[in-house]
């Protein structure tokens, strides 16, 4: 058997039978070594053809997947950006409502104050202006 036909097992029924019968036609001395090591090589060159497709594949999808998880990382880094201004201006309407809060419990104080100085003076008033009982 020479290399043609050899080759034409490896195309017409595939690399697993061609390597399977190798082994058995080497030992028939059917084939000569040379044409079993260009078998060999052609279905290893065949095979790493296969595995290059694979990691370009592969590739593609890291770089499509990185390109993703980038969009998706600047998405969630807008998201974030947006929450913070959110709760920074939340932090400044708290700011002003203590603010304000802190000024109406100062009024509310004074005002307390003002009246107890009033009712007291008022009941002195009421007081002294009462007849004197004997």
């Amino acid at each position: 058997m020479d290399i043609t036909e050899l080759m034409i097992t490896l195309i017409s029924k595939g690399t697993d039978y061609a390597l399977t019968q190798l082994p058995t036609l080497l030992r028939n001395k059917e084939v000569s070594r040379e044409d079993a090591e260009l078998l060999l090589l052609y279905t290893m060159a065949s095979d790493m053809r296969n595995m290059y497709k694979y990691v370009v594949d592969i590739h593609k999808y890291v770089v499509e997947s990185y390109k993703e998880t980038t969009e998706m990382h600047k998405d969630l880094n807008e998201g974030f950006k947006s929450l913070n201004e959110r709760l920074r201006s939340i932090d400044e309407k708290l700011d002003f409502v203590i603010s304000q809060l802190k000024v109406l419990n100062t009024n509310i104080s004074i005002t307390y104050e003002l009246t107890s100085k009033i009712m007291a003076r008022l009941m002195e008033s009421s007081m002294s202006s009462l007849p004197k009982s004997a």
